[in-house]
């Protein structure tokens, strides 16, 4: 097969292929401009790396599965099985993007026959597959879930899933839960919804989960795809109502003021903490007026459920960690990375006597303040959950932590029952020497900046030259970072 059927087939087999297929396609010569093309050079120089050091290994596990690994928002490629394409996310179909909007209640596609369904985890996980392969004893698979949709009905998948690992298994072994980001939330719901699944479950390992929410997803919500100059550019395809219908996105907004840590008394936490007890917030996150985001009252209302569903989630979340039991908080342990300027707070600022003009995104960090250390994304304060096993903190940006060398041995350890070793407090994770890894790290996730800084753009809005820019280096292929863009 030759010209560009050949690229659409490389092209879309990579995307929705599992990590043994990507790497025969990274080692195959024929596929390498066209693979270049999609990822880019750097991005493919790093992904062939890794596939060279599997030459040889036959990357299908053979024994019953023991691992199940669960990846964050937009971490897994949705394609459509009505129309076909990847429509999450490929700049080729980059256009069906705004097809990916859901119903008014987030339990279905607007249009039916489109029938969006998940098909991979994707590429920027490979570092943490390959090295799982690597584990003696381990067999893992990964999970892809409509990250859209609510948390409840991924979290009923996962338990399907389970199930089904579990009746082709002996039945001896248990099997461990490793997520990132937003997964640990999908985790946490499906045994909080499913008890039953305990007898199935060893360990967990939740890497950058952010427990009680980001206030990113709130940056997202009143100023749409801010912050990234990639994200930006996803704006221009995914429209402010498209995104306020995405049910399981949403319920990643800072838990409510009765659940977020430290927001039950009053001052102290954070500047302006006396004015509005939340940290992340001086408005209350789960009223749809508040945002002033000038919706008509049908697009207020459809908010208002939203908002509502996702304080629910929370309140029940916390409530069920809470009356857990000792020894099963003990077979989890949390990962949080720290030393990244992150999205904060969003604060309105009183201008003209009462009047709410301007809301400001509050990124500097304050060595020692939870709430104010993050890893680019998730606050301190957000990441950690109490009474767990263990919690273990990284110098390490949030889309890259599963990429770590120092995460990854340390997940091994918790799951082999042995002693981690990444440090018990922040400030020793950012004076120690466990850190960033650029080999492991990859160059597939956001670039950065600084050491300290993720990449946070300080305008408003990028210039209409600036964006054009980037629509002309994205139709010429020179923008591969586009299909590994992340909200979290």
């Amino acid at each position: 097969m030759t010209g560009p059927q050949r690229e659409i087939d490389i092209a879309t087999r990579f995307l929705a292929g599992d990590t043994s297929e990507r790497m025969d396609l990274l080692r195959d010569e024929g596929a390498t401009l066209e693979l270049q093309r999609l990822l880019g050079p750097t991005a493919f120089s790093d992904l062939s790396a890794l596939a060279a050091t599997t030459g040889g290994w036959h990357l299908a596990d053979d024994g019953p599965t023991n691992l199940v690994f669960v990846p964050g928002v937009m971490g897994s490629a949705l394609a459509s099985e009505g129309i076909g394409g990847i429509w999450w996310i490929d700049y080729r179909s980059r256009n069906r993007i705004d097809d990916l909007g859901l119903s008014a209640d987030g339990l279905a596609d607007t249009h039916a026959a489109f029938r969006i369904t998940p098909v991979a985890v994707d590429s920027s996980y490979e570092g943490f597959l390959v090295a799982a392969v690597r584990q003696d004893g381990i067999h893992h698979i990964p999970f892809p879930y409509d990250w859209r949709k609510p948390l409840l009905m991924s979290a009923d998948r996962l338990y399907e899933r389970m199930l089904a690992e579990r009746d082709q298994g002996p039945g001896q072994n248990p099997i461990h839960l490793v997520a990132h980001s937003m997964g640990g939330l999908v985790v946490r719901t499906a045994l909080m919804r499913h008890p039953e699944m305990w007898r199935h479950v060893g360990k967990i390992v939740f890497v950058g989960t952010p427990h009680y929410g980001a206030p990113a997803i709130g940056g997202y919500l009143k100023n749409h795809l801010w912050g990234f100059d990639v994200l930006f550019l996803i704006g221009r395809y995914l429209s402010r109502n498209t995104f306020r219908s995405l049910w399981g996105v949403l319920g990643l907004l800072p838990a409510p003021v009765d659940v977020y840590p430290e927001t039950s008394t009053s001052g102290g936490a954070v500047p302006d903490a006396a004015e509005y007890p939340h940290p992340c917030a001086n408005f209350d996150l789960y009223s749809a007026p508040a945002w002033r985001l000038g919706l008509s009252p049908e697009e207020e209302a459809r908010l208002q459920a939203a908002l509502d569903a996702a304080a629910r989630h929370h309140r029940d979340l916390h409530s069920w960690h809470e009356s857990l039991d000792q020894n099963l908080r003990d077979r989890m342990a949390v990962i949080a990375g720290t030393g990244y300027r992150t999205l904060f707070r969003l604060a309105y600022v009183k201008r003209f006597g009462f009047r709410w003009e301007h809301m400001d995104r509050v990124t500097e960090r304050i060595a020692g303040n939870p709430h104010r250390e993050g890893d680019g994304r998730v606050p301190i304060a957000s990441a950690r959950l109490k009474w767990t096993g263990e919690t273990r903190y990284v110098k390490g940006e949030h889309t890259r932590l599963p990429n770590l060398t120092s995460v990854q041995e340390d997940v091994w350890r918790f799951l082999a029952d042995r002693p981690m070793q990444l440090p018990t407090t922040p400030a020793a994770a950012l004076r120690g020497h466990l850190g960033e890894d650029p080999v492991a790290t990859g160059a597939w996730g956001p670039l950065g900046r600084t050491p300290d800084d993720p990449g946070y753009l300080d305008l408003a809005v990028p210039t209409r030259d600036v964006l054009a820019d980037l629509e002309a280096a994205l139709d010429a292929g020179r923008l591969p970072e586009f299909i590994h863009a992340r909200l979290l």
